[in-house]
């Protein structure tokens, strides 16, 4: 599962951009930034790449990848048919 590194929701907020700003611009939708104050990382990469834009980060910076053995576990099944 992808995870977000650190608060990016609060890291946004210091930049300047609020979830009114974010969504008036058309920048980052309103599920975009419930998903991301949630610490969801299910986000797009047109998301991603904003947000990147924004915090002058690279992408490695903001996710990292967790094991998570139930979900490794179905895409197997799905691959083995």
């Amino acid at each position: 599962m992808i995870r977000f590194k650190f608060d990016v929701a609060g890291a946004l907020k210091t930049a300047g951009m609020t979830a009114y700003k974010a969504q008036k611009s058309g920048i980052l939708s309103q599920d975009t930034w419930r998903k991301i104050k949630e610490n969801n990382a299910n986000i797009s990469m047109k998301s991603l790449n904003s947000i990147c834009a924004i915090l002058n980060m690279q992408p490695e910076h903001l996710l990292y990848y967790e094991k998570d053995p139930e979900e490794e576990k179905e895409i197997k099944e799905k691959l083995n048919g």
